[in-house]
C-alpha cells in the first residue's frame, strides 16, 4: 500500500482569509485554549466526536477570536447529518468531484472511525466512477491502483496532486503553483543540502485541514529526492524562524534520516524531527512544545501524537523536570542530547546486524 510517512509539519494557520498582524489576537479562556488543543489532537487521531465532545464542554463565551471561529466552524461541519458541500470553487468538472468526494470521504470517516475500511472501498468506486466518465484509463480497481491515472487526470487540468495516505486517512492535497529552490540547513548532526518545492495557491490542505476547518495543517512533507513547503502556512514568510526550524530543520532531518536509516518507523522519524525542532527554536519553542504537551496518544498509527507523547516523556526523564519548566537552553541541549542517543543507539544496532549475504549460525 502506498503511504505517505513524512507529511510532517503541522503547523497553525491564521485565520482563513487573514493575514498575520502585529498586533495580538484576542486570547480565549484557558479552558477554550485546553479544549481547542483536545480537538486539534483528537482530529489528528481521525476522530471528530472527541474534538466535538471538548469543544461542546466550554461555554461559547469562553473562546475569542480565531478559537472561537474554529469552534463554531467545527460544530458546523460536523454536528450534522450529513457532509456539507465544500468543492463548488474548483471550476473543472472533474476536480470538483473528486474533492468532493474525498471530502465525503474524510467527514464519514472522521464522524465514525470503525467504519474506515468500508469508507475506503466506497472512495475507490467513486473514483474509478469518475474517472470513467472523464474517458480516463485505469488498471485496477482499489485506491493504490487508481491513483496514478487519477493524478495523471488531475495534471491535465493543471493540478498538482499528493494522494495515498498520512495516517490513518487517505490523503488529497491539491495546487497549482509550483517553484523549486536550494537550501543549507544547520542540522545538529551536520548540515544538510536540501531542494525544496514550494507549493502554493491550494484547493485542498488534505484531511487533517478539513478537520479542523483550515485552523490547522500539515506544513510540507520530505520524500527521498527533495521536500515540499506548504507556502500558505508560512504566513511570516521563508525568512522567519518558524520556516526554518518547523519546517526547514523538522523536514531537513526527514530527508537526512531516510537515506541515514531508511527502516525507520513514521513515528520514529516523527520522533528524531521533533526533537531537531526543540534543540534549534527560540522564538517558537514554547508554541511547539505546547502543542507536543498537548497533542499526545498511544496509537502508532497517529504518529504525530505518538512520537509527541515519546518525545515528551523523554525530556522529562532526561531534565527530571516538566519540559515547559525548565529555562530554553537547557531544553535545547536536553533535546539535542536525546536526539544524538538515539542516533547512536540506531548505529550501534545496525553495526551488529549482519551481512545480508553473510551466513546465520
Amino acid at each position: 500500500m502506498k503511504t505517505i510517512l513524512f507529511l510532517a509539519c503541522l503547523a497553525l494557520l491564521v485565520a482563513p482569509g487573514t493575514t498575520a498582524q502585529a498586533r495580538p489576537l484576542p486570547e480565549s479562556a484557558p479552558a477554550a485554549r485546553a479544549a481547542v488543543a483536545e480537538a486539534d489532537s483528537a482530529v489528528l487521531q481521525g476522530d471528530v466526536a472527541r474534538a466535538l465532545r471538548a469543544l461542546s464542554a466550554v461555554p461559547a463565551d469562553a473562546f475569542r477570536g480565531p478559537d472561537r471561529d474554529q469552534r463554531a466552524c467545527m460544530l458546523g461541519r460536523f454536528d450534522r447529518r450529513a457532509p456539507p458541500y465544500l468543492a463548488a470553487a474548483v471550476d473543472d468538472p472533474l476536480v470538483r468531484d473528486v474533492l468532493a468526494a474525498y471530502q465525503t470521504y474524510w467527514w464519514r470517516a472522521l464522524t465514525a472511525p470503525v467504519k474506515r475500511a468500508e469508507l475506503e472501498r466506497a472512495l475507490s468506486r467513486e473514483l474509478r466512477a469518475l474517472l470513467a466518465s472523464a474517458d480516463v484509463e485505469t488498471a485496477g480497481d482499489d485506491l493504490d491502483a487508481l491513483e496514478q491515472p487519477l493524478s495523471a487526470a488531475l495534471a491535465q487540468r493543471g493540478y498538482h496532486a499528493v494522494l495515498g495516505r498520512t495516517p490513518p486517512l487517505r490523503e488529497l492535497m491539491l495546487w497549482r503553483r509550483q517553484d523549486e529552490r536550494a537550501f543549507e540547513v544547520d542540522l545538529p548532526e551536520g548540515q544538510q543540502r536540501v531542494r525544496v518545492d514550494l507549493l502554493d495557491d491550494f484547493a485542498a490542505l488534505g484531511w487533517s485541514a478539513y478537520g479542523r476547518c483550515d485552523y490547522g495543517s500539515n506544513g510540507g512533507w520530505a520524500t527521498a529526492e527533495k521536500l515540499f513547503a506548504v507556502v500558505p502556512v508560512y504566513r511570516e514568510g521563508l525568512d522567519s524562524e518558524k520556516f526554518r526550524v518547523v519546517f526547514l530543520g523538522h523536514e531537513a532531518q526527514h530527508f537526512a534520516d531516510q537515506n541515514r536509516f531508511p527502516d525507520l518507523q513514521p513515528w520514529e522519524l516523527e520522533y528524531r524531527a521533533k526533537l531537531v525542532e526543540l534543540s534549534m527554536a527560540e522564538t517558537v519553542s514554547e508554541k511547539r512544545l505546547r502543542g507536543f504537551m498537548t497533542a499526545q496518544s498511544d496509537d502508532t498509527d497517529s504518529p504525530h501524537t505518538y512520537a509527541n507523547k515519546r518525545v515528551v516523556a523523554d525530556l522529562r526523564t532526561k531534565l527530571d523536570a516538566d519540559p515547559d519548566a525548565v529555562p530554553l537552553t537547557r531544553l535545547q541541549s536536553a533535546a539535542h542530547e536525546l536526539l544524538l542517543e538515539d542516533s547512536a543507539r540506531r548505529e550501534a544496532a545496525a553495526m551488529s546486524r549482519p551481512a545480508p549475504d553473510a551466513p546465520h549460525r
